[in-house]
């Protein structure tokens, strides 16, 4: 379950002013955009994020009340059930790992990070023009470490996370909120991947949170644990990658501006994840040398579905 380490970031406020065309690696295609109930969402979005926080709070209570009528109760883990499409309710416990306590997506506020966010774009120059469907998949990136005050890993990321779930190794498995970890800046794929899911089901999005047992991020690496996302488009399916997004680095590898790490896959490959196999993808970063010149970094990562 270990992110790339690399240095701190500059903070969200200061990536948002970097160029506003830089969306995802999958930004020609528009994410479930003749889709009803999306449009509906978004719909009822552009005049909530200008609404009071009691409105706005109003609004949360009642979509997850709609949404928590058709969830599932249960356990997902990835070596357990370790496929769950829709809402994660709060009678869906998530485990990082079999020898810790699982927790549940039970806080509010994470909907409420969204709206800020959703605002924040809005009032972005070279933003402001833009539809909340070409923002939403940058504000559901941000939304996520706004949440939990971390963007990428960090040096210290995947030992403070560990040490967290040590103190919550318990033989009864008591149920942690994930408010326990809101803020905390040492969220991973399980914690980033859970809160991802339920922020696309909020807005109307279709998607299908994967908990895999043999993941390589890169290619190269050893394979791990990992929670990532098959979103489902009208154009297709797509893996989105909340905790390893796409970055742009400095030439002292610090980071400065992030976007989504989406790659579209074919009815045969997401067939193919379903099924317990491995997806190799392309993945792009970029890096500003001497001269404000950037340069493209190249790699590969290999996501494998659930092994059932």
């Amino acid at each position: 379950m270990k992110i790339r380490a690399i240095k701190l970031h500059y903070g969200l406020r200061y990536t948002l002013s970097m160029k506003s065309e830089k969306t995802s690696q999958y930004e020609n295609t528009p994410i479930k955009e003749r889709s009803p109930e999306y449009i509906k969402i978004l719909g009822e979005l552009e005049h909530v994020i200008w609404a009071t926080e009691e409105e706005q709070r109003q609004y949360i209570e009642k979509r997850i009340m709609d949404l928590s009528k058709n969830a599932k109760k249960g356990e997902i883990s990835p070596v357990g059930h370790s496929m769950h499409e829709g809402f994660l309710g709060p009678d869906m416990k998530v485990r990082r790992n079999m020898i810790v306590d699982p927790f549940v997506m039970d806080d509010p506020r994470l909907y409420m990070d969204l709206f800020g966010i959703l605002k924040m774009f809005k009032e972005a120059p070279g933003w402001e023009k833009k539809t909340l469907r070409e923002i939403m998949p940058n504000a559901v990136q941000w939304a996520l470490s706004q949440y939990f005050g971390n963007s990428v890993a960090g040096n210290n990321t995947e030992m403070q996370n560990r040490a967290f779930y040590l103190d919550h190794t318990t033989l009864g498995s008591q149920v942690i909120s994930i408010q326990e970890l809101a803020g905390k800046g040492f969220a991973v794929c399980a914690e980033k991947g859970a809160a991802a899911q339920n922020l696309l089901a909020f807005v109307g999005l279709e998607s299908t949170l994967v908990a895999s047992t043999e993941c390589r991020i890169p290619a190269e690496a050893n394979e791990e644990a990992h929670y990532f996302i098959l979103l489902h488009t009208l154009r297709g399916d797509m893996i989105y990658d909340p905790t390893n997004p796409q970055m742009t680095l400095d030439k002292n590898e610090r980071l400065i501006s992030y976007s989504p790490a989406m790659y579209p896959v074919t009815q045969d490959q997401a067939q193919r994840l379903v099924s317990g196999e491995s997806i190799t993808v392309e993945h792009r970063n970029e890096k500003i040398i001497d001269d404000n010149q950037k340069i493209q970094i190249t790699s590969h990562r290999v996501y494998t579905g659930s092994k059932k």
